[in-house]
């Protein structure tokens, strides 16, 4: 429900032209330390199941997870750059934003280019977390000041919601799960308890 409840107000707060969301393909951070990962199709099940209702223009892209290496944000954007100016030449001058939570201001620098990557988007920063207002605010301006990069920090405040919580125990934590992905995931047999 926090992606949800995020995707909605941040389509109202930044008047965007539309969404995209874009599932992990092979998310190296991850699989590098072992993480079981929840497969690719089922993930982009959840997603279809738990948006169907909005009424926002959403699109699910594919453009990770049809890959077969780990997908990096820089390649991710460029390849979406591309597609969408093949497609219609007015995004050319669109300036794209990466919706992320508050906590990404502080691992930005150690992801792949990522000098390259805060010059080609706008992060769109959801306060989360531990971090104080004061935290965030610092960093942002530590960031524009050393890239350059454009951010903004929306007023939204994401809720604190963890999905290792939820993937425990899902019945526990109804209450924060979109209908449609809570009956994707029964009907999938996705997340069962091990007794």
């Amino acid at each position: 429900m926090g992606h949800v409840e995020l995707l909605t107000n941040i389509y109202d707060e930044l008047s965007l032209d539309r969404i995209v969301i874009i599932p992990s393909g092979h998310p190296y951070f991850k699989e590098g330390k072992g993480k079981k990962i929840t497969p690719a199709k089922d993930r982009i099940g959840m997603v279809e199941a738990g948006i169907r209702d909005l009424d926002i223009p959403l699109e699910i892209s594919r453009i990770e997870t049809e890959k077969s290496t780990p997908s990096y944000s820089l390649d991710t954007v460029l390849e979406l750059k591309r597609s969408d100016i093949e497609r219609d030449a007015s995004y050319e001058d669109s300036d794209y934003y990466f919706l992320c939570g508050s906590d990404i201001l502080f691992e930005v620098e150690r992801w792949y280019e990522s000098r390259r990557f805060l010059s080609e988007v706008i992060l769109s920063v959801t306060p989360r977390g531990d971090r104080s207002t004061e935290e965030i605010s610092a960093k942002k301006d530590e960031l524009e000041l050393k890239y350059g990069a454009r951010i903004i920090i929306t007023s939204y405040h994401g809720r604190v919601i963890s999905s290792s919580m939820i993937r425990h125990d899902v019945e526990a934590h109804r209450d924060l799960i979109p209908e449609g992905t809570y009956e994707y995931i029964k009907e999938h047999l996705l997340y069962e308890r091990k007794e």
